[in-house]
C-alpha cells in the first residue's frame, strides 16, 4: 500500500463491509475491526524506514490480535472490503491472495501445494467462502464464486459458479440475487 489515501480507502472498504463507521468507538469495541486497522497499517508501514519503531510495535499487537482470534492472515493477502464475519481459525499461505469484497468465514484454510510453496491458491473478488472450506494447490477461483461448506478445492473454477462437495466440482451458475444473498459486492 503505497500513499495515505489508499489506506484509508482499503480501512473505509473494510469497516462498511462490517457495517460500520470509520470510528474510534468500533476500534475499541470490534477486535476484527481492530485487526484489519492494524492489517492495513502494517501494509502501509511496511518498508518504510520512517515508521520502523511503530511498525514493531503495531506487528506486536497485530500478532497477538491474531492469536486471540485464530487468524493466520499476513499482510498483503487479502484485498479491500474483505468481510470476516466472526472469530474462529482461518489460515491464508503467505502468498496467496483473495480479492476484493470477499467474504471468509471461519475454518478456512488457504493453503499451498504439499510439494511447492510456490503453489498456491489466487481467489477472485466477490468470492464467498464457507465455514470449513480447504484450498491447496495452485488454484485460482473465479469472480462472484460461492464456495459450499467444507469443499475441497484443488481445481481452478471459473467465475459465477457455485463450487461444492469433496472434491469440489461446479453445480451451478451464480445469479445476481445469489450475490446478494451472501452479502456479496454485485457485478460492475
Amino acid at each position: 500500500m503505497s500513499n495515505k489515501k489508499r489506506f484509508f480507502e482499503y480501512i473505509t472498504a473494510d469497516v462498511e463491509a462490517r457495517g460500520q463507521t470509520l470510528s474510534l468507538y468500533y476500534f475499541f469495541t470490534d477486535s476484527i475491526t481492530r485487526f484489519h486497522w492494524y492489517l492495513r497499517a502494517l501494509e502501509f508501514m511496511q518498508g518504510k524506514a520512517l515508521f520502523f519503531p511503530i511498525y514493531f510495535i503495531l506487528k506486536f499487537l497485530f500478532l497477538r490480535l491474531s492469536q486471540r482470534l485464530s487468524f493466520s492472515i499476513p499482510i498483503n493477502t487479502i484485498g479491500k472490503g474483505v468481510y470476516l464475519p466472526h472469530y474462529g481459525t482461518i489460515v491464508i499461505n503467505s502468498k496467496a491472495r483473495v480479492g476484493n469484497y470477499s467474504v471468509i468465514n471461519v475454518g478456512v484454510v488457504i493453503g499451498r501445494h504439499p510439494q511447492s510453496k510456490l503453489q498456491v491458491p489466487e481467489v477472485g473478488e466477490s468470492v464467498y467462502i464457507a465455514p470449513g472450506v480447504k484450498m491447496f494447490g495452485k488454484v485460482i477461483i473465479g469472480s462472484h464464486c460461492i464456495i459450499g461448506a467444507n469443499s475441497v478445492v484443488t481445481k481452478s473454477m471459473p467465475i459465477n459458479q457455485v463450487v461444492v462437495g469433496v472434491p469440489a466440482v461446479a453445480v451451478k451458475t451464480v445469479t445476481d440475487e445469489m450475490i446478494v444473498n451472501y452479502g456479496l459486492k454485485v457485478k460492475d
